[in-house]
């Protein structure tokens, strides 16, 4: 959009300040072209792909969390972020992809009980992409919910997996947002 609109006023400018040029419908369809075509170039190279998205019959018995013996349930969600509303982050657990998750998706599992990593991975990012990675210790029973944030900056970027505490609310918002299902 910045790109289209900067695009689009030079054009204006350089009409505006050039007696007999009239640039007409180009000054409009020119920084339109570019502006789709720059999103799409990066919306690729961002690696994004199509996840398979939970019904609502299994996501409702998902956030029952029925109990699984010497396991414990691990949610990470996405909160909408205008920054980078056309990434997908990849969610690993133990250097293994699990799945990737758009803004206002989330994932759920469970994980043996044990240490395990969680780790986000931003394909095509700039390399001074700044990802830090959670250890946490899963105890059989235990509900763990992180959400993802970012840190957008000119110099550097960086993702985060906050703890969200488990919370009749946090529940309800996570009911009305879309279940991607984790696989690996």
């Amino acid at each position: 959009m910045a790109v289209a609109g900067s695009l689009f006023a030079a054009l204006i400018f350089a009409e505006a300040n050039s007696p007999g040029v009239d640039l007409g419908a180009v000054k409009f369809v020119l920084p339109m072209v570019l502006g789709s075509g720059l999103f799409t170039g990066l919306n690729r190279r961002a690696g994004n792909r199509k996840m398979p998205v939970a019904n609502d019959v299994r996501k409702t018995e998902l956030l029952a969390f029925p109990p699984r013996p010497g396991s414990g349930w691990i949610v990470v969600m996405r909160e909408k972020s205008a920054a980078t509303a056309a990434l997908g982050y990849d969610v690993l657990v133990d250097d293994v992809g699990i799945t990737q998750l758009m803004p206002k998706r989330f994932t759920m599992m469970t994980l043996p009980a044990g240490m395990h990593r969680l780790f986000i991975d931003v394909p095509g990012a700039r390399s001074d992409f700044a990802v830090v990675p959670l250890d946490i210790t899963v105890t059989p029973g235990a509900i763990l919910i992180f959400a993802i944030r970012s840190s957008m900056g000119v110099m550097r970027s960086s993702l985060r997996f906050d703890p969200v505490a488990d919370t009749p609310a946090l529940r309800a918002t996570l009911a009305r947002m879309q279940l991607v299902e984790s696989h690996g």
